[in-house]
């Protein structure tokens, strides 16, 4: 019995040493047997494997591997149902549905995907579990990319972020970052960060960075809640803390500076840059720049906020100050200010005219170089302020101009806007004058030609008291200069009708009898049709009772005058 004893003994030994020189180790019931250079510990660890250089710890690890070589497998049902190859699966349940996938690393509890992913590793609690095909991802913190079941090369940092992603070629970094995310080409850094994003080839870094991204695409969003509420939004730049923070679907937007275009919506084409530069909602082709600007209008441009702007100065004294005098615009070089009477109140007359203007003396002269006015030997033609200041102190103001020093010196300014009315004011004090002399030699003028009026019928009266009558035919062969006889009315101190006898030569054109008061007013005027011998009755009914005068014209031409007499 002994010797039987002995003979199972020796033949017990060997066929130990024959297992673990074809196995390595196993220990556990139901660990693998088969294959070599694996260590199987845990009840059916490695149980049906056939592979080569194996190593699977814990209860059921790599329980269906059977011809993968080259896998770790350490944890409760890690590996369970892998059969690929150059896995590495750490934690309970690590890969634990993992099935032809290579080359894959798995740490932490349920980590990793199911069916042939390869190429992957996951790292932390339940990271990539729900990875069905996806290859060449890299997922670290608990939850990361948990069901993201068919996203390929992503790089994805941080406890819950891309959880129920997909996607390729993403790179996603923070707590809950891209965690709906299903855009390609993205880079989200920061907690919360692309949280909704369904665009592609976007940017977004900060806390919240991005957040509500849904179809947006080519957006660069760099600081905390800047593009928070962009869903559609296009080609936008955001760079500061709420920058853009309610833009939705704006597109082409540039805003930089802490709540730089807060309030944009969906205005595009913007440039906002500066601590709190914004503008309307909805405007478009706007800038402002500068601390707290703010632009209203589309196609605009304002530059900061109660602010001097300098071009070729570095400290500027006026709202706009420029180094030199280059400044141009096309038409009138008059500037265009607002005048409607809506905008105004307090309105008063403005009444300073000539007597200023004879004052003002404008002089030629050469900036010295102070207050930063460098114009080298450049003349200019103005006046001296302190001159001004006397004659019309309402044009002159002050400005502090500031050196590198920080030395402060207060100069005197001149507004020439006032001298235009003083202008107008002249002008229309001298047309006064004018229009006074302009009525006075008018009246002359026509106290002139009355006097010549009245001196030329005293002429006539006097050559009708001592020229010989003309009557009857005596008077027709005696015409006068003009071949013209104008004989006297008869009866002459009449009461109803009162008979003029005349003769008129037929080359006479125009022919009329004009009557005349005593004062040399004309009363009264008969035009004379007939040529050759002709009679004129006249009605006293067209006259008051007093003497007139009546002369025969001819082609403008006087043919003597003689008294008449109405007696009604």
């Amino acid at each position: 019995m002994k010797e039987w004893y002995r003979m199972a003994g020796a033949l017990m030994m060997g066929a130990c040493v024959t297992m673990q020189v074809n196995a390595q180790t196993h220990y556990g019931m139901g660990a693998g047997t088969v294959g070599t250079r694996h260590a199987f510990f845990g009840t059916d660890a490695g149980k049906i494997n056939t592979g080569a250089d194996n190593t699977m710890l814990g209860h059921e690890a790599g329980t269906s591997n059977t011809g993968g070589n080259d896998n770790t497998f350490v944890g409760s049902r890690s590996g369970q149902f892998s059969t690929g190859a150059g896995n590495t699966f750490v934690g309970s349940q690590a890969g634990v549905n993992h099935l032809t996938g290579v080359n894959n690393t798995y740490l932490g509890v349920a980590a990793g995907g199911s069916a042939g992913m390869s190429y992957n590793t996951y790292i932390g609690a339940y990271a990539g579990t729900s990875n069905g095909v996806g290859q060449g991802n890299v997922y670290i913190g608990n939850w990361a990319g948990q069901y993201s079941f068919d996203a390929s090369n992503n790089v994805v940092m941080g406890n819950t972020s891309f959880k129920e992603g997909s996607g390729n070629d993403n790179c996603i970094i923070g707590r809950m970052s891209g965690y709906d995310s299903d855009g390609n080409l993205n880079v989200f850094l920061g907690a919360m960060s692309g949280r909704l994003n369904k665009g592609n080839e976007n940017s977004f870094l900060g806390n919240e960075a991005g957040y509500s991204n849904k179809e947006g695409f080519f957006n660069t969003f760099l600081g905390s809640q800047s593009g928070y509420s962009s869903q559609t939004g296009v080609g936008n730049v955001f760079l500061g803390n709420k920058s853009g923070y309610s833009n939705t679907n704006g597109h082409q937007n540039v805003f930089l500076g802490y709540g730089a275009g807060y309030h944009n919506t969906t205005g595009q084409r913007n440039t906002y840059l500066g601590y709190g530069a914004t503008g309307n909602a909805t405007l478009e082709n706007a800038t402002a720049i500068g601390s707290e600007a703010k632009v209203t209008a589309n196609n605009s441009i304002v530059l900061g906020k109660n602010a001097n702007v300098g071009i070729g100065v570095s400290a500027p004294s006026f709202q706009l100050h420029l180094s030199t005098d280059a400044a141009a615009k096309a038409g009138s070089p008059d500037w265009i200010v607002a005048s409607d009477s809506r905008l105004k109140k307090n309105i008063t007359d403005f009444t300073d005219g000539l007597h200023l203007l004879k004052q003002i003396k404008p002089v030629w002269f050469q900036y010295n170089g102070q207050a930063g006015i460098e114009t080298g030997d450049k003349k200019f033609v103005g006046i001296i302020a302190q001159e001004m200041q006397k004659i019309a102190p309402y044009t002159i103001g002050t400005f502090t101009h500031q050196d590198s020093l920080g030395k402060k010196t207060e100069y005197l300014d001149y507004d020439a806007n006032a001298v235009t009315y003083i202008l107008i004011n002249s002008v229309k004090e001298q047309q006064r004058v004018i229009e006074q002399k302009d009525a006075e030699l008018k009246e002359t003028n026509a106290q002139v030609v009355e006097l010549s009026k009245r001196l030329e019928l005293l002429e006539r009266i006097v050559a009708s008291n001592t020229a010989k009558p003309l009557n009857g035919s005596a008077a027709r062969i005696e015409p006068n200069a003009n071949g013209v006889v104008l004989e006297q009315n008869v009866p002459n101190g009449f009461s109803e009708s009162s008979a003029i006898k005349y003769f008129v030569p037929q080359s006479v054109k125009e022919a009329r009898v004009d009557v005349y008061a005593v004062n040399g007013a004309k009363v009264n005027s008969y035009p004379v049709k007939e040529r050759g011998e002709g009679q004129l009755t006249i009605s006293a009914g067209d006259f008051q009772n007093g003497v007139f005068l009546y002369d025969l014209v001819t082609d403008g031409k006087s043919n003597g005058v003689k008294k008449m007499v109405v007696q009604k």
